[in-house]
């Protein structure tokens, strides 16, 4: 049901190939132009680039291309391009060559630079969170919505925000004021992250709706981005006691000042067994990827090989020593591994949407969200045929480009008949039908926007056509008609004659003991091959594993190496036209060639002719009119 939608604004950029005026015309067939640039498109195609047009090639190319054209109208009366094959075939390729043109690598390539530039820096964040499904209803999420607004306003201070929090947030880390710590970009949910990132520190941002729901977002504080770390520790844990822990650090630490090996106090001491026996060595690590109290200590160690005194954790008691610093890389290092967040965390879609936002602004996209609700409670209530039986396929889902878009279209893609769906699988089926919508609609007006995807997508469309028309009208019809293939051979023989030839049986085997005793061997021609084995066992040459033949036919006029400059039927001659060692079989006079030795070349003849004898008939049914003033204009270029 859904291509009665799409098919018919598909079918437009077919059509819209077609509108030229008569000054563009090149030639029309029945009235139906070949216009200037699509002529030109394919004649320049195989040529050089600022190649010279001539007027005799640009005339015999014209009376190519009308041929062409002929065979493609040819194929839509037959009604080839209707099958669902053809369809099928066809939309395989467009969805390959449109792909350039519909992806919009700037889009992708600006999220990439958004990303990266919020990167630069690190925030310290709470929220307070109304946990809300995706699929709710309008009336809950406006209530969700206005309960947080009316809870913004009393909000003027950090230790207001955390007393909101602990009291509403549906958050698990209520208790601590619902503070998420430190994180940069690519480390929350996407709308999370942007409203974060937009809110100054000491501000409430905007309210905020995720997947998971609502959110209010206090920035606490924006620090620059403080790159990798790389350290080692020594680890005492808290589990016999803070004060046990911490005297015990502090023992070590004294040892170490006063001479001690880093090393040995790492094996001795450290209660992190994961790390005790690699002298305590952590791997890189930057923010969220370490605690951050841990983080922290070690950025505020001044010099690479330094160490603190005993410093506290939530897990305990660390000596932390600093091994190096990487600072953020460039854009052009760090661009690959953005790309690979977005898509692990499902997030490469933004490019595609960022694509759909930009195609609805600039075909005037338009939509009522309180009608659209609308609508999807009403379908939810009925089946899809009830729906579509009632006045409701006539109200209006949205408008795009020049075409109000009604509810009927929408209940036709869905698929089933008396199905009820629920609410969220219709939200779901709504937002494929408006972002299907929405590119097909690009697909439609694509080749008057991009002029040379509209020629590639054409010249798809017709080669295809020709293909099949080829195949009904010249290829199989010359396959399957022997006796018509028999009564061109019959009729052509003049062009088939040849000289004198020999049939020979050859071995490329260059052994010269196995050629000696070959010339000395006496079995019959015909069963040469099928002696093999014997050979083999009578010269006992282990190179008669290679001995293989092949029949060829030479002519005599191509041959230097006869004994006395005449082939003899059973004597064994080198060619030295052929890397071969070759016996002759037979003698064929000079004449025609007979059809089962050169059929595959008498078919190609064959398929010619019919070819041209189409041609002609096509070309007395049809009126041909060519405009010599454009093709002189062209020509004079």
């Amino acid at each position: 049901m859904k291509t009665s939608v799409f098919g018919v604004i598909l079918l437009a950029s077919f059509l819209s190939l077609a509108n030229f005026s008569s000054a563009q015309v090149v030639a029309t067939i029945d009235g139906e132009a070949i216009g200037q640039d699509e002529f030109l498109y394919a004649f320049k195609k195989n040529r050089k680039e600022n190649e010279p047009i001539n007027r005799d090639s640009l005339e015999a190319y014209l009376n190519q291309f009308i041929n062409f054209k002929l065979k493609v109208r040819a194929a839509r009366r037959l009604g080839l391009d209707t099958s669902l094959v053809f369809q099928n075939e066809l939309e395989g390729y467009i969805s390959q060559i449109r792909k350039p043109y519909l992806e919009d690598d700037s889009a992708e390539e600006t999220l990439l630079r958004e990303i990266y530039a919020r990167m630069q820096s690190d925030i310290n964040a709470s929220h307070i969170l109304l946990k809300l499904d995706a699929t709710a209803s309008p009336n809950d999420t406006l209530k969700a919505y206005n309960f947080l607004d009316s809870l913004k306003q009393t909000i003027g201070s950090k230790q207001e925000f955390e007393e909101m929090a602990r009291r509403f947030s549906q958050d698990g880390s209520a208790r601590n004021g619902e503070n998420l710590g430190w994180f940069t970009a690519m480390h929350m949910v996407a709308p999370f992250e942007e409203g974060a990132y937009k809110t100054a520190p000491g501000r409430v941002s905007d309210i905020v709706r995720s997947s998971f729901g609502y959110h209010l977002i206090f920035v606490n504080d924006k620090r620059q981005n403080r790159g990798k770390i790389k350290t080692s520790h020594i680890f005492f844990t808290k589990q016999r006691g803070r004060e046990e822990a911490f005297q015990r650090a502090q023992m070590v630490y004294d040892s170490l000042k006063n001479g001690g090996d880093w090393s040995t106090m790492v094996s001795q001491f450290s209660d992190d067994n994961g790390t005790k026996h690699n002298d305590g060595s952590l791997p890189w690590a930057g923010i969220k990827q370490l605690p951050d109290d841990f983080l922290d200590i070690a950025h505020a160690i001044d010099t690479v090989g330094e160490y603190t005194k005993p410093k506290e954790t939530q897990f305990g008691w660390h000596i932390v020593k600093l091994e190096g610093l990487q600072p953020l890389e460039p854009y052009e290092i760090k661009k690959t591994e953005i790309a690979q967040l977005l898509k692990r965390m499902g997030r490469n879609n933004l490019a595609e949407e960022a694509l759909l936002k930009k195609l609805k602004e600039e075909n005037n996209f338009s939509q009522d969200a309180e009608s659209l609700n609308s609508i999807i409670h009403e379908i939810s209530q009925a089946s899809r045929s009830t729906a579509y039986e009632s006045e409701l396929k006539e109200r209006v889902i949205f408008t795009h480009g020049q075409n109000q878009v009604k509810t009927s279209a929408f209940l036709e893609s869905l698929p089933g008949f008396n199905i009820k769906y629920t609410r969220p699988q219709l939200i779901e089926f709504y937002r494929k039908f408006e972002k299907d919508y929405v590119i097909a609609y690009e697909d439609s007006i694509a080749p008057e926007k991009y002029p040379e995807f509209g020629f590639l997508m054409n010249e798809y469309e017709e080669g295809l056509l020709l293909f099949e028309v080829m195949q009904r009208k010249v290829w199989d019809k010359a396959a399957q008609d022997s006796l018509g293939l028999q009564s061109y051979y019959q009729n052509h023989l003049n062009q088939y004659v040849e000289g004198e030839r020999v049939e020979c049986l050859c071995t490329n085997n260059k052994s010269e003991q196995l050629r000696s005793e070959l010339s000395e061997l006496s079995i019959p021609l015909d069963s040469l091959p099928r002696a093999k084995p014997y050979i083999s066992k009578e010269m006992g040459d282990s190179k008669t594993e290679e001995l293989n033949f092949a029949k060829r036919t030479l002519l005599v006029s191509d041959l230097a190496n006869f004994e006395m400059g005449k082939p003899q039927i059973g004597k064994w001659f080198e060619p030295s036209s052929l890397n071969a060692y070759c016996l002759v079989q037979n003698i064929l006079p000079e004449g025609p060639q007979q059809l089962n030795e050169i059929k595959g070349i008498v078919m190609s003849d064959y398929q010619e002719e019919l070819d041209s004898q189409w041609i002609e008939e096509l070309r007395d049914s049809a009126k041909i009119k060519i405009n010599k003033k454009v093709l002189k204009a062209i020509s004079n270029r």
